[in-house]
């Protein structure tokens, strides 16, 4: 298929603009544009591999790598890129192929060093690949590089001993030999073959544990029937998987590290989003955080949860700071049965958009352990809320999560226990479940439309005995005399609305706004500013950003609000966003300083301040 070349040209161009500035999701968006009119060119899929890398869309980023090593079977960059993908989400077979093949075209085309970096990397992916350790010793024997040589054709003996040709071992064992006559190594395998007794294993090569874990967590996903081509877990298995699959990847971060010592960009930008709080940074002994971290991949997925447990506490002492780490000890400290240090650990996380559907599941199941029954029906509405906003339009999802603030607010004041359980049940089992999805387009589909805009009813009127009906007619009505510019009537309402719910947040935000409108901005900003705070500490993410995000449209110049809006950015992992607000926070800091500089004072009594100089 050949399509436009001019537009092809000109989105390639786009996205390498794009790409240069770091800008990745437009760069992929450009690159995607470029492919719809050449949907083979290799250089496209390569340039969109990349940007799908830099954003962590690792499954979308192999996809275009294997296309374009069909398309350009001779480039060995695309097979690279297989092996370091696959290795990346623990397909080892698939990555050492891969690593295989890229070796043979990097050879082909005279370039030793990366053929050697392809055959080191199969196997550390496979120590026992016979073919990649005799390419090893040929290719280091013509390089002169004794010591390699030798240690990679006594690996050969081993296994070609292991597999019964033992003449052909000893062979290996002798060439090993008259490169290093004196090495003692050798004269000891040489011995041991002559005794006929069995050569040691070759070993694994450093960094080869991060895609021997990343491996381990795959497998927990694997379908139990073959058949079955999509995995479905349910919420608190997919949070737990998610933050493994993190976890692991911590490994080959630190890998890349050792082997590249260059600054990175991308570790330089999460450096800056790590000390956003401005306290000191953490020590960290990488060293011992990555053993202790290996180790809690391997129990982990062997089911040994307390060790896990242990192991991981020990990583977060020696420097790990992620909010994986915090959710699976919480999820850890419930499997043993700790059940205080766990809801401890899953209050913080439930702050991260990844695992706070997981962490209010689980929170709730232990609240309701524990017989606090009232804080475990509100975590489980909190759960029931992000998981229906989740199966709506987006222009309806604001509304939907104002309703349930709502109902959530009404339900503080529930004292019938009766009413309390049956929410713990029924959320429960609507959720912890694999096909919750379907379970809960099947419960909405038994809900009317609500509104003349076709609004939605949150799924948890069917669940509660809602008392909010007088509220929610107020709001409707405070809004519609707002549109005709009845202010002073619509707060009149407001105020009483504020009886029935005096801590529902939308009825807040609505009071906000009408201060804008009367230009009452200062004592708007209060307002919004708590309403961000409460959100906050609620673990309410979105909503805690949209309010930090009115304040600093209210006051751009304000450098603290725009702080405070980079803190809940950070808190709830969103560091691009807090990047951006960043260079934001630094151009008013140069307007500012760039407005002292310009305005040049008059030497009158009254401005005393000398000139600049």
């Amino acid at each position: 298929m050949t399509g436009n070349e001019d537009a092809f040209q000109q989105a390639m161009n786009q996205g390498h603009s794009a790409a240069w500035d770091q800008r990745w999701d437009r760069a992929a968006h450009y690159y995607r544009q470029a492919l719809q009119e050449m949907p083979d060119n290799p250089q496209a899929l390569t340039n969109l591999g990349l940007a799908l890398i830099e954003l962590q869309e690792f499954d979308e980023a192999l996809r275009c790598y294997q296309k374009a090593a069909r398309v350009n079977p001779n480039d060995p960059i695309p097979l690279e890129k297989v092996a370091q993908l696959s290795e990346r989400m623990g397909n080892l077979d698939l990555a050492a192929q891969a690593a295989l093949r890229a070796a043979e075209l990097y050879l082909k085309a005279r370039d030793a060093n990366k053929a050697i970096e392809n055959w080191e990397r199969v196997i550390r992916l496979n120590p026992e690949s016979l073919p990649a350790r005799s390419r090893l010793a040929m290719i280091f024997e013509r390089l002169g590089e004794k010591h390699k040589a030798a240690t990679e054709y006594l690996a050969v003996a081993s296994l070609l001993q292991s597999a019964g040709e033992a003449d052909k071992a000893m062979q290996a064992v002798k060439q090993a030999l008259n490169i290093l006559p004196d090495n003692e190594e050798a004269r000891q395998a040489l011995n041991l073959l002559k005794d006929f007794k069995p050569l040691p294993k070759p070993a694994r090569p450093r960094g080869g544990t991060a895609p021997l874990r990343m491996s381990q967590v795959r497998q927990l996903q694997a379908p139990q029937d073959a058949a079955q081509a999509v995995v479905e877990l349910d919420p608190v298995a997919a949070a737990r998987q998610k933050a493994l699959t993190v976890l692991a990847g911590m490994l080959f971060d630190t890998a890349d590290d050792e082997l590249d010592q260059r600054p990175s960009s991308r570790r330089g930008l999460q450096a800056i989003v790590s000390g956003a709080s401005g306290a000191p940074p953490k020590p960290v002994d990488r060293n011992r955080m990555i053993l202790h971290l290996s180790q809690v991949v391997d129990l982990q997925t062997r089911g040994e949860a307390s060790q896990a447990a242990d192991e991981l506490l020990r990583a977060m002492e020696a420097g790990l700071e992620h909010m994986a780490a915090i959710f699976d000890l919480g999820y850890l400290y419930a499997e043993v049965g700790r059940v205080e240090s766990a809801i401890r650990q899953l209050q913080t996380s439930v702050k991260h958009a990844d695992f706070a559907l997981g962490s209010r599941l689980l929170l709730g199941d232990l609240l309701n352990k524990k017989g606090r029954l009232k804080e475990a029906a509100l975590e489980y509405l909190e759960a029931l809320k992000l998981a229906d906003v989740q199966l709506v339009p987006p222009e309806q999802a604001a509304d939907l999560l104002q309703l349930y603030d709502l109902l959530i607010e009404s339900q503080r004041f529930q004292n019938n226990s009766e009413i309390l359980n049956r929410i713990c049940v029924n959320v429960h089992d609507m959720l912890m479940r694999p096909d919750w999805r379907a379970q809960l387009r099947q419960a909405r589909e038994q809900l009317p439309a609500m509104g003349d805009q076709g609004s939605v009813l949150p799924l948890a009127e069917i669940l509660v005995e809602a008392r909010s009906s007088q509220v929610t007619i107020s709001v409707s009505m405070i809004k519609e005399m707002m549109k005709r510019g009845h202010l002073r009537s619509a707060m009149e309402e407001a105020f009483y609305a504020m009886d029935e719910a005096p801590t529902y947040l939308p009825l807040h935000a609505i009071i906000g706004e009408m201060l804008v409108q009367s230009n009452q901005v200062a004592t708007a900003v209060e307002k919004f500013q708590v309403i961000a705070r409460t959100y906050a500490m609620r673990g309410e993410a979105q909503q805690a950003i949209s309010y930090a995000r009115r304040v600093v449209e209210l006051s751009p110049t304000d450098i603290n609000a725009r702080q405070r809006l980079i803190d809940h950015l950070v808190a709830f992992g969103k560091a691009e966003s807090a990047i951006e607000e960043y260079i934001q926070l630094a151009e008013v800091y140069y307007s500012l300083a760039d407005l002292a500089w310009r305005v040049k004072p008059t030497p009158t009594p009254c401005a005393p301040r000398s000139k600049p100089t």
